[in-house]
């Protein structure tokens, strides 16, 4: 970690972007612990990936103290709450014209989200469509894009960075059964 000062990042900012995209991670201080920290896209997504497999493992270690059944179906019921969220989304709701998501978009994704044994996080995409995503413990991620369409499309990217992308049913048991190989 390199630590920088305000005025040395805005006389070469792209000299510390570059940087950043290349890997180091930039400590900013600033007055009154109001500090920076400048890093990659990748970097990001790799530790916010990590906390969402870390928090589903927290859930699943819960549930076994507790009630598996009734800790899948607290997931469960946070997402179909996050899905209430996302329908009420208006056109434009990311600030860049993405329309708002169609209403049977939704209740196609209710039916599969009460039906899979294994709860993904949801997020709405400014493409009309519903993204599942996953974490195994090898650090892989797979995406699965929900359309209006029969079928549902899959990216996965290793933690060596290979990518995969399939298309499946988009059906309850097609992807039940494709999020079980993924967590293999």
């Amino acid at each position: 970690m390199l630590i920088a000062k305000q005025m040395d990042i805005r006389a070469n900012i792209k000299k510390f972007f570059d940087l950043a995209y290349n890997g180091e991670t930039i400590l900013v201080p600033r007055k009154e612990s109001k500090n920076i920290v400048i890093m990659s896209e990748d970097e990001y997504n790799r530790i916010t990936r990590a906390e969402r497999l870390g928090s589903y493992a927290e859930k699943i270690t819960a549930a076994r103290s507790s009630s598996i059944a009734e800790e899948i179906s607290s997931i469960r019921n946070d997402n179909l709450s996050k899905l209430e969220n996302i329908r009420n989304l208006k056109d434009n709701w990311n600030g860049n014209g993405a329309p708002a998501l169609p209403v049977n978009l939704i209740e196609k994704t209710r039916k599969l989200l009460e039906d899979l044994p294994i709860q993904p996080e949801i997020f709405p995409t400014a493409l009309s469509t519903i993204q599942l995503e996953y974490d195994n413990s090898r650090r892989d991620h797979m995406e699965i894009d929900i359309g209006q369409s029969d079928m549902a499309e899959i990216f996965i990217v290793t933690y060596f960075g290979k990518e995969i992308t399939e298309n499946i049913q988009a059906t309850s048991d097609a992807i039940s059964r494709r999020v079980i190989q993924f967590y293999g």
